[in-house]
């Protein structure tokens, strides 16, 4: 027993300076000052000469793509390339959400995490360098009117009501149940030794669902930078939520999530989230893939494997987004070391507390604990994944595809007929307006609309700006897919898994129209 104390006590020293470390973004000093005389330097080495062609220069993407790091921070906003090098500890959005645009064509992050003011715009002219030749992907139409007005409209709201956009609040207010539940759903499934098997299952699967909102909520806005007004906010409760409680990553999630899912939502070839190859994937989601007869029956065996989401996410994290720094067809910036270190200091907390207590500390057997850790990893998997798949996946909803070989092979921009904002209505669809309970067990997902025309917004105002959204697409005769329920939302995803498994054959390009 004291050999058991002691370990316990060694590990739990470690995992506070692990949590210390990983949750308040410790830098050390001597680091900072390295870097702020790094830049110093390099400013004055430069004559007036050579800073007047700094301003000038001509970059294709794959020379920006160069640019992606602390170093060397370059974005493309709008044709033009702003070196932000010097900017990156004074962005008020904080280093991590730069860091993650750079070395790329950061227009649709740009415009869609700041739309209430003009004041970031104007002050990225000093950092002006030059002009982007070429694009690695097809840029969108120019808004026509329709995402300027849905905006003017949605801070005027904001503004008479007095409201904060990112008003850190109701997540808090949420979030202090919802942990106190899902410890206390924890220590009766893996901890405590009163109860049998059957009532553990059923409190497994409580656990197992808590576990999903806990990332649905709080994790979810900060991730996007809508938790609070400061990055520390989103820092904290974003690491906190989902590497040290969760035990997957947040530098994962918003390379796949923010950097992609989010910029080229339900196009094949940009987006993450859907199949990227015509053959070979397991699922038949866009009519570009071609159609072999396993996909029969994807809308059985489908929704089955959504429950190994979770599990997946723990193992991609490491295996793609750190090893191979890679997503799909994302391009994952230079991590760091010390994200690195943060990376493995969070999955072994995780493990402690996951495994190390119930099993080695309170005695659990393996063969117990192994059959209630997968049941319940089951039911957060399914929860997380049937509530992305119903929003994006649906005969509701829209597929395009980027067919990008002709641009590259012939060096030319390509420009996609639709808006990025029009893009958003038609490959979203949203359910169960006005009704809270449902907005609470899918993290308001069911604005899925909103969310991605404001993704900066807190997810608990949705309900109040969905409305004026709606306003605004019978303005200008766009459809907003809304649904009435759940069911619904449900049906239309599992009808478009059978249909694409009906068509036998490649049935050409969609069309962005």
């Amino acid at each position: 027993m004291e050999g058991i104390i002691t370990q316990f006590g060694i590990l739990f020293l470690l995992a506070a300076l692990f949590i210390f470390d990983g949750l308040f973004k410790l830098v050390p000093l001597y680091a900072i000052i390295a870097e702020v005389y790094s830049l110093y330097l390099d400013s004055q080495k430069r004559t007036p000469q050579q800073k007047e062609l700094l301003k000038n220069q001509k970059l294709t993407w794959q020379e920006l793509k160069k640019h992606d790091n602390q170093s060397s921070a370059y974005v493309a906003i709008k044709g033009k390339v702003y070196d932000v090098t010097s900017f990156l500890n004074s962005h008020p959005g904080g280093r991590e959400f730069l860091l993650l645009n750079c070395g790329r064509d950061a227009t649709l992050a740009f415009q869609s995490y700041h739309p209430f003011s003009d004041k970031p715009e104007k002050l990225l002219e000093k950092y002006l360098i030059g002009d982007l030749l070429t694009t690695e992907w097809p840029t969108f139409k120019p808004d026509s009117g329709f995402y300027k007005e849905c905006t003017e409209r949605v801070k005027k709201y904001f503004q008479s009501k007095g409201i904060n956009p990112k008003t850190p609040t109701p997540g808090l207010v949420r979030a202090i149940p919802l942990w106190t539940c899902f410890f206390y759903t924890f220590y009766l499934t893996f901890v405590s030794d009163s109860l049998g098997l059957t009532k553990r299952i059923l409190i497994g699967t409580i656990f197992g669902i808590l576990q999903a909102l806990n990332t649905l909520h709080l994790m979810h806005d900060a991730s996007h930078g809508a938790a609070g007004n400061n990055e520390k906010w989103w820092w904290f409760f974003g690491r906190l939520t989902l590497d040290y409680i969760s035990g997957s990553s947040m530098v994962a999630w918003q390379n796949q999530h923010v950097v992609g899912h989010h910029q080229y939502t339900n196009i094949m070839g940009s987006d993450p989230d859907i199949p990227q190859l015509k053959e070979g994937d397991v699922r038949r989601l866009v009519k570009e893939q071609i159609w072999s007869a396993m996909y029969k029956y994807q809308h059985l065996y489908m929704p089955f494997l959504y429950g190994l989401l979770s599990l997946r996410s723990r193992y991609y994290d490491v295996f793609e987004i750190f090893l191979k720094e890679t997503d799909g067809p994302v391009k994952v910036n230079p991590i760091s070391l010390q994200d690195k270190l943060r990376q493995a200091s969070s999955k072994l907390l995780w493990l402690f507390w996951r495994y190390y207590l119930p099993v080695q500390v309170f005695g659990m057997s393996q063969c117990q604990f192994w059959f209630l850790f997968i049941y319940v990893e089951f039911i957060t998997g399914y929860w997380l994944a049937i509530n992305f798949q119903v929003s994006h996946v649906s005969d509701e909803a829209e597929f395009f595809y980027n067919n990008m070989d002709k641009a590259v092979k012939n060096g030319t921009n390509e420009q996609w007929p639709i808006e990025w904002a029009v893009l958003q209505i038609k490959s979203s669809v949203d359910y169960s307006h006005g009704n809270w309970f449902m907005t609470y067990l899918c993290g308001a997902l069911n604005y899925q609309v909103v969310h991605h025309l404001y993704p900066g917004v807190s997810q608990y105002l949705y309900p109040e700006i969905a409305p004026i959204i709606l306003e605004v697409c019978k303005k200008y005769n766009l459809k907003y897919n809304l649904l009435p329920g759940f069911k619904e939302a449900w049906n239309g995803h599992f009808n478009h898994l059978k249909n694409m498994g009906k068509q036998n054959k490649f049935v050409g390009f969609a069309k962005m129209e």
